[in-house]
């Protein structure tokens, strides 16, 4: 068990109640509950949160993520910014 976990009231039997009965569901209803757990779950804290975070994360994070929405904005606005460096 993740250590970030030891100091807390976690009732593990439910869990592994909650467990079980996921894994009786047929895949289908797995996927709603996957999407339902995702959609509705509180963010983690900076106590259950490992140190190392994936670089997707980090990404979906940083500020250019909401400057493009394409691949071809990317390289438009990198063209645009080596044109400068040539002026």
């Amino acid at each position: 068990m993740n250590s970030a976990f030891n100091n807390t009231n976690v009732n593990m039997q439910l869990v592994e109640s909650l467990i079980q009965a996921i894994y009786a569901l047929s895949p289908a209803e797995q996927i709603i509950v996957r999407s339902r757990l995702l959609t509705h779950l509180p963010t983690p804290t900076q106590e259950t949160t490992p140190s190392k975070r994936s670089v997707i994360d980090i990404l979906n994070e940083s500020p250019g993520q909401q400057l493009f929405q394409t691949p071809e904005e990317v390289d438009r606005y990198l063209q645009q910014e080596r044109s400068s460096w040539e002026s």
